[in-house]
């Protein structure tokens, strides 16, 4: 095959896997500079006493078609779909709701009548959101859109304590921008009028048809995608630009590699980290598998998801056999407990924290923590490297955005697609 030219993708995650993919498709020589074994980052599918896993539960929904169709041709469209609910158990209630929030759920509380009237400040008869009452999605904090649209004691019961476990950062200084505001440049609009509280019996994607697993699980995909890519296994030091007429990429076995010598140098990793530094903020996680031997299922009316707003250890559990179909009379569950990135490894025995990183059951950086100030610190690192002009940044690391598979996906394919 004759290539066009030589592209190197710096990590082999969702990102770097999708990028290596598109590319080769455009008839590019793809060479990815990857520190592990494995494609897929925290997206590879491991095994547990035979149950398969990821970090967490990973179930594609989307709804771009024309992304979609990448996954079910990577699959041969042998793909799992998934009936997803979700519950969440509030301690202080002894009792479990639906999640998200559900309008039906508040007369099991007791404190609904004082519920129902914090929702009308910002509601009309029919309990719709009054948009002009509202503030502006992207441009204020989270604990300020949804004290307006679900009142303060929903708030307080269901989103205080979870906000601030789940990101390691309170909900007055976590920005809603995050999720919502300018998701990705193509085919998502910026989202206005959102509202958290559910009216009609579903979960997380209403109206996407498309959510999926794929039948081998997620390691099946990211290896095809990166079958026919140079895959060079080595650690990614930082970018060396002491001489601007030619920065180099350094890497943990010595070997430099030269913007010079590629049409373009993609990045899909943290930049700060990039330029060989620790200080942006991130949240971590621990799965913690466990398995139940002798019981077939565990969670209640086929839950995938149990989510602990509270102030207990857990952000969710999640019970892997709802999602994979695994076959077994026994069940896994996934314990997620968050993390901050500065904890000592050393506080856990260096066997057991050693097995974890090696089965991805831990990661420091998980999620980016979004307060003004990180936006503002993570700006100055992409300022830092626009004199190198064949660096891209892709995928929810270098993006520092709170991306799922789907998104970084997204994002990877229409990169290419609008930009080689």
């Amino acid at each position: 095959m004759e290539y066009k030219k030589k592209i190197l993708i710096l990590g082999g995650g969702v990102a770097g896997a999708t990028l290596a993919y598109c590319l080769k498709k455009k008839k590019y020589e793809v060479f990815i500079i990857e520190k592990t074994d494995g494609m897929g980052g925290l997206s590879r599918t491991y095994k547990y006493a035979g149950h398969p896993y990821e970090f967490g539960p990973h179930i594609w929904f989307w709804n771009d078609e024309e992304v979609n169709n990448i996954i079910k041709d990577l699959t041969d469209n042998e793909l799992f779909f998934i009936e997803r609910k979700l519950f969440s158990f509030v301690k202080n209630d002894n009792k479990k709701y639906r999640y998200p929030i559900h309008f039906s759920s508040i007369e099991e509380m007791t404190e609904k009548n004082q519920i129902y009237r914090e929702l009308k400040k910002n509601r009309n008869k029919d309990w719709k959101l009054k948009n002009e009452n509202m503030p502006k999605l992207g441009e204020c904090t989270f604990e300020e859109y949804f004290k307006s649209a679900i009142g303060n004691t929903l708030y307080k019961k269901f989103m205080e304590n979870y906000t601030w476990k789940m990101w390691n950062i309170p909900g007055n200084e976590l920005q809603t921008s995050m999720m919502w505001a300018d998701i990705l440049n193509h085919k998502t609009k910026k989202l206005s009028g959102y509202d958290p509280l559910k009216f009609e019996d579903f979960t997380l994607g209403k109206g996407i048809k498309f959510q999926v697993y794929p039948k081998k699980g997620w390691s099946s995909v990211w290896n095809k995608m990166t079958e026919k890519a140079n895959i060079i296994h080595d650690e990614i030091i930082k970018i060396d630009d002491s001489d601007k007429n030619n920065p180099v990429i350094k890497t943990k076995s010595g070997k430099n590699y030269h913007f010079k010598d590629y049409y373009c140098v993609i990045n899909t990793l943290d930049v700060d980290q990039l330029w060989g530094e620790d200080i942006l903020p991130y949240t971590g996680r621990m799965i913690i598998p466990l398995l139940i031997p002798e019981l077939e299922r565990a969670f209640p009316e086929g839950a995938e998801s149990i989510h602990f707003p509270g102030e207990e250890f857990q952000t969710r559990t999640t019970e892997m056999k709802t999602i994979t179909r695994h076959k077994s009379d026994d069940t896994l569950i996934l314990i997620e407990i968050p993390i901050n990135s500065t904890i000592r490894e050393d506080a856990f025995p260096e066997n057991v924290i050693n097995y974890a990183k090696k089965n991805c059951l831990f990661c420091k950086r998980a999620y980016p923590q979004q307060s003004k100030d990180a936006i503002k610190l993570y700006k100055t690192f992409i300022d830092k490297g626009k004199h190198i002009k064949n660096l891209i940044h892709c995928g929810r690391h270098a993006e520092f955005k709170y991306w799922g598979m789907a998104e970084t996906v997204s994002s990877a394919y229409y990169l290419v697609k609008d930009k080689f």
